[in-house]
């Protein structure tokens, strides 16, 4: 005779089927019990998110994605970025030159005492990375600029690399390089103080 319990009756339910019913009476109950329709999906809205767990950004389908800007309402971010462009190139050409005299200086004169030679090889150094710091930075910089202007070339200037929806135009007023909206952008910033 065979085992019942080792049978598996047809229309038995799995764990994972059980859950998915058991979330789906919850959402059906939160809905009966909210007064109006509107405050229904709310409701529904709500326990459907608190189910899914804490939200982050999903990556958007192509056909979700927004449109870059184009024609006329592309043309004064354009000549922002190309006007930032020739800015960082003329500082970078500039921090170079100043680079190249510092390294011509004679170095500190031996003659002097100990401490005096050691303070000024100090200083030097100190003068020579902080200058080194800024020109990395105002690389790093000119690098935001030339992928913001690849973006325009290539349809794409004015669509967040996050989420795929339009940046805000005050925020591509005050940062035209922006490559993010700032919800992803604060979702970033989230992330990194986190693994700091």
């Amino acid at each position: 005779m065979p085992d019942k319990r080792s049978a598996k009756k047809p229309g038995r339910r799995t764990p994972a089927a059980r859950a998915v019913r058991r979330r789906r009476s919850d959402l059906s109950r939160a809905g009966r019990e909210a007064a109006s329709p509107a405050e229904a999906k709310k409701s529904v809205g709500r326990s459907a998110r608190a189910a899914a767990g804490p939200a982050e950004p999903a990556a958007p389908s192509r056909a979700a994605r927004a449109r870059g800007l184009s024609g006329p309402r592309l043309e004064p971010y354009l000549r922002r970025l190309l006007d930032e462009r020739r800015r960082l190139r003329q500082e970078l050409s500039e921090m170079e030159q100043h680079q190249v005299k510092t390294e011509e200086k004679p170095v500190a004169d031996v003659s002097g005492s100990y401490d005096d030679d050691l303070v000024d090889v100090a200083t030097e150094t100190f003068e020579r990375e902080k200058g080194l710091a800024l020109e990395s930075s105002v690389q790093g910089m000119l690098q935001m600029v030339e992928d913001a202007l690849r973006r325009a070339r290539g349809g794409t200037y004015g669509v967040c690399d996050g989420c795929g929806r339009s940046i805000d135009a005050n925020r591509l007023r005050a940062i035209p390089y922006a490559r993010l909206c700032i919800k992803c952008k604060e979702h970033e910033e989230r992330l990194r103080s986190v693994t700091r």
